[in-house]
């Protein structure tokens, strides 16, 4: 199946409501907040959540079927954090997520950040290998996932394993 990734602009809070919620809905335990709290989110919140950095929508069958979002580090602008990733089930394994990813690190790269990090649940092994593949290494920093319990690592990629 074909797809695309673009940037998420003004007008596109319908599209990351609907996407939030269905990730939300296919893998609970990825995300730190709740269906329940994405839902009650004003066409407002989702305008707020487009502004401090960049979210790429992926598309197939002219249909939204993924997301992902990138943020500055506020205390230091040489880091990018990748957040929200999520790819519909039916593109998994089809190189979606790898477009994703790489969409935040050509951003991170653009706005002059020299690293990219992220967390995700230790127990996802398919999303810690997509990581890998798009060269993040485990930092060995550990933290817990208040809502769920879930045990979450950190990985980053910087200088030449974080180029495209």
């Amino acid at each position: 199946m074909q797809f695309s990734v673009r940037r998420a602009l003004i007008g596109d809070e319908p599209v990351l409501r609907a996407l939030r919620l269905q990730a939300l809905t296919d893998s609970p335990g990825a995300f730190g907040s709740t269906y329940e709290r994405e839902l009650a989110r004003t066409a407002e919140d989702w305008r707020r959540w487009l502004a401090p950095g960049v979210t790429f929508i992926l598309e197939a069958g002219g249909e939204p079927r993924g997301l992902v979002a990138g943020s500055r580090d506020p205390n230091d602008f040489s880091v990018v954090h990748l957040m929200a990733m999520w790819v519909h089930p039916d593109l998994r394994g089809t190189g979606a997520a790898d477009a994703l990813v790489s969409s935040v690190k050509v951003w991170a790269g653009q706005v002059g950040a020299t690293q990219v990090r992220l967390n995700v649940v230790e127990s996802n092994h398919r999303a810690r290998r997509c990581y890998e593949r798009a060269g993040f290494r485990a930092t060995g920093r550990r933290g817990v996932v208040e809502r769920t319990g879930n045990v979450e690592i950190e990985m980053t990629c910087d200088g030449s394993n974080c180029a495209n």
